[in-house]
């Protein structure tokens, strides 16, 4: 299957081309934890589409790259779903990933319609890649750890993201100013910008840590992937990174949908 995979998240939206290579697969990137995943080919990244006009900007920025990579289709996962029922409603034959696609794993949360489709990619990368237990840490605008527990989807947890928390405390109280969210040493700030900068990152960055130790003791000494836009910083060297891993989620499940009629 060749297709542009399109990651629409809370801030951005990213399409790669995905071709099926044995390369693409999940079990490639655990193969060596250490390595660096090879990333897949990006063909366009644009800010999350709100409106209409920037929803029909967008999918016109769709359609002429799929085009040009001779795509057979088109598929969406999205956290945002104004944005994605717009893109569904002008991309023929484009598919959408979500609650009703067939997972390979058993699901038991509560509500399978209202976990996100990322969420559930990332479970089915993982799935697909042999893992019957894992632990995905995905950080971007949301932080969210989702635990495949037996071969089954277990659910997990959702936070905000810490360059997300570092902005609201910044917008939010009254005599602070946002700062960049960005590695910095651990030392004490001398100024209030300097604490906040160091603050934001070592108490993000740590917090996550100290979540992930925590459900590995409850639930057991689970693999763990990282991937999202800041899962760079968390940076252990025996927790895979990977960008990529949602939309190699989403190519396993649209394989399966096409194979299934």
């Amino acid at each position: 299957m060749r297709a542009v995979v399109i990651d629409i998240g809370n801030s951005q939206l990213r399409a790669v081309l995905w071709t099926g290579a044995e390369s693409e697969r999940p079990a490639a990137v655990l193969a060596a934890a250490a390595d660096e995943p090879r990333p897949l080919p990006e063909l366009l990244r644009l800010a999350t589409p709100r409106d209409r006009d920037e929803q029909s900007a967008a999918a016109a920025s769709l359609s002429e790259v799929a085009r040009a990579a001779a795509a057979e289709v088109m598929v969406i996962t999205s956290v945002v779903p104004q944005a994605d029922r717009a893109l569904l409603a002008v991309l023929p034959g484009a598919l959408g990933i979500d609650h009703a696609a067939p997972f390979p794993f058993d699901n038991a949360v509560d509500d399978p319609a209202t976990v996100g489709a990322d969420r559930y990619c990332n479970v089915a990368a993982a799935a697909a890649a042999g893992l019957r237990d894992a632990l995905i840490v995905d950080l971007g605008t949301a932080t969210t750890f989702d635990l495949l527990q037996d071969g089954c989807f277990i659910g997990g947890l959702i936070a905000p993201g810490m360059a997300f928390a570092a902005a609201k405390l910044g917008e939010t109280a009254a005599r602070l100013a946002a700062v960049p969210f960005e590695p910095c040493p651990l030392r004490a700030g001398r100024d209030t910008a300097a604490a906040m900068r160091v603050g934001a990152y070592h108490v993000g960055r740590n917090g996550v840590l100290a979540t992930v130790a925590a459900l590995r003791r409850h639930y057991g000494e689970l693999p763990v992937i990282v991937t999202g836009g800041l899962g760079g910083m968390l940076d252990q060297q025996d927790w895979p990174f990977d960008p990529d891993w949602t939309v190699r989620g989403a190519a396993g499940l649209a394989e399966s949908i096409r194979s299934s009629g």
